[in-house]
């Protein structure tokens, strides 16, 4: 039986190089989400023989509730054996989740009885860093116009990036803005509160979890923050994004995606970015959608037997 357990801090830059070596770009690889998420959904971790190994049993949500595919380098048919393995020790069926397309197939040829199906929530929203920092193009001519607004409206602002300044009070900053985000939320359902505790817990291990992030300032005003991390060479994950009040309605939220993007293609040679799924959600899919991805991650789970996961 695998040596599950419970991902700490410690474990992200392993789990982040064996994710670099497997060349992953989904979120769910991500390992700083593999950390942040572990509560939400009862996520377990295994590093042997060169791969990392994920077990997820917190929800009952179709396409989340499983084991994942083994990310790293080496012989992937013996480390989808040793899943199996390790699910027959336990007395759970053998249930994969968060599948790519190129992942299926490979499964699908090691267990040829197995079907797959896909939940269009559980999809990754994923562009081009030149398409995120340029916006060019009638389609994105709706963007364009709330950057150029909201750069009208406050001259005076700036970014900065967590790399150049503290990071006490950087981090202080951002959870300002996540609070006065939260605050104006007329209806406060269960997730908004997860995500506030991972946005403090993000901030808390800020130095150990390797994070990026940046912070808008108007009026000399944390107006906007985003927070982000690296799933592998080229590919980062955009896991927190928030503004709050006038800045929002000036278009701040359009102001630091575009300009966040663009330092994470100049400076840290982002080529792709994930913006996550919309996990069903119809504001998410409308905002997500609202910039154009240049590829949807369509993610793949085993069908039948999950719930039992």
């Amino acid at each position: 039986m695998l040596d599950w357990r419970t991902p700490t801090p410690g474990d992200i830059p392993e789990m982040r190089r064996l994710a670099g070596k497997a060349g992953a770009r989904g979120s769910d690889a991500s390992a700083v989400n593999i950390y942040l998420l572990r509560e939400k959904y009862n996520i377990k971790a295994a590093l042997i023989g060169g791969f990392l190994f994920r077990l997820y049993t917190g929800t009952r949500l179709p396409g989340r509730c499983g084991v994942t595919f083994p990310l790293g380098c080496g012989d992937i048919g013996a480390a989808l054996d040793l899943l199996a393995e390790d699910c027959r020790e336990r007395g759970k069926p053998l249930c994969f989740i968060f599948l790519t397309e190129e992942q299926r197939d490979i499964v699908a040829a090691h267990f040829p009885d197995m079907r797959f199906g896909t939940d269009e929530g559980n999809s990754d929203y994923t562009y081009t860093a030149k398409h995120l920092a340029e916006l060019t193009g009638k389609e994105n001519e709706k963007k364009r116009n709330r950057v150029n607004r909201f750069t009208r409206l406050y001259p005076d602002m700036k970014l900065v990036f967590s790399e150049d300044t503290d990071p006490l009070s950087f981090t202080r900053d951002m959870i300002s803005v996540a609070e006065r985000w939260f605050d104006e939320q007329a209806e406060r359902v269960d997730s908004m509160f997860v995500e506030r505790l991972e946005i403090y817990e993000a901030c808390r291990c800020w130095t150990e979890t390797g994070l990026l992030g940046a912070v808008l300032y108007a009026d000399e005003i944390p107006a906007a923050m985003t927070i982000a991390s690296e799933i592998s060479p080229g590919n980062y994950d955009i896991h927190f994004e928030k503004c709050w009040g006038e800045y929002a309605k000036a278009g701040g939220f359009a102001a630091i995606n575009k300009l966040f993007a663009a330092h994470l293609a100049e400076k840290h040679g982002a080529l792709w970015i994930n913006r996550e799924e919309d996990i069903g959600l119809e504001g998410l899919r409308r905002a997500k959608s609202a910039y154009r991805p240049d590829k949807m991650l369509v993610k793949y789970h085993t069908l039948g037997g999950c719930t039992e996961c």
